[in-house]
């Protein structure tokens, strides 16, 4: 399916109404859809962000960049800039903060939460056996490749980066508010 395949939706009575291409719900006014990138042909042609000269041919989930063929991925029907081809995407969760250390991962979470973000942790719970002794440790849960991860939704993602980054780099307490 191309985007011009792909036809505005209709305006009706409802404010929502159905992606054509990933059948997540939308604004009846919307040029894009923010759950998988495709562009709707209400929207008109429109130039690529990092390529003036070609035609996008969506727009990346996480940033809203205009996009290309060239310069974006699809990866499971969603599109990403260069930037974010690399993000742990779950539904319309983002990935900002991964560990094999329970307790980072809190620290983590408790961090992103003190600062306003919404946060979903994967993979928190005990992994249930002992690993050559290890029991429920980094070790024991690098070794079954089971991290924690930490999830903040899509809009909040780059503020989060922010913050875990600045957290990381140990350069002060973060005062990082979602909105400023």
């Amino acid at each position: 399916m191309t985007t011009s395949d792909i036809l505005r939706p209709e305006m009706n009575e409802s404010a929502f109404v159905s992606c054509p291409h990933c059948s997540e719900e939308v604004t009846a006014d919307s040029d894009f859809c923010p759950h998988c990138g495709v562009l709707f042909a209400g929207a008109g042609p429109v130039a690529c962000e990092e390529h003036a000269g070609k035609r996008a041919v969506g727009v990346c989930i996480m940033c809203h960049r205009l996009v290309c063929d060239e310069c974006s991925t699809a990866t499971m029907s969603r599109r990403f800039c260069r930037d974010h081809s690399l993000v742990e995407v779950r539904q319309d969760w983002a990935k900002v903060f991964g560990s094999s250390d329970i307790n980072e991962a809190e620290l983590a979470q408790a961090l992103l939460e003190a600062n306003g973000f919404h946060v979903q942790v994967l993979n928190a719970s005990s992994i249930g056996f002992v690993w050559d002794g290890g029991g429920d440790s980094p070790i024991s849960r690098s070794n079954i490749s089971k991290p924690v991860k930490v999830f903040v939704p899509i809009p909040e993602y780059e503020k989060a980066v922010s913050v875990i980054e600045e957290w990381e780099s140990g350069v002060g307490e973060s005062t990082t508010e979602l909105n400023p």
